[in-house]
């Protein structure tokens, strides 16, 4: 008397491999699109000129912050 559980139980045992070699192959085919997708010769160097110059800005304007902020604690230290 075979009431099904064995092949139902086969059936979710193939379900569950299969699982992470599908997020594998997503994940594949995910980074082939990205990779294809990313900007080359002088569009990757246009890109990076970009993404360089805003971090030099973004740095430079912390440490103008932050010698401002050196000056005001200065000149509070000497007023007391």
């Amino acid at each position: 008397m075979d009431t099904g559980r064995g092949r139902h139980h086969l059936y979710q045992e193939i379900i569950m491999e299969i699982a992470p070699l599908l997020v594998v192959v997503y994940a594949g085919l995910a980074g082939l699109v990205v990779g294809w997708a990313m900007p080359r010769g002088r569009f990757l160097k246009a890109a990076q000129l970009r993404l360089f110059k805003g971090l030099h800005n973004f740095f430079a304007d912390e440490e103008e912050y932050i010698a401002h902020k050196v000056q005001r604690i200065r000149k509070a230290a000497k007023k007391k």
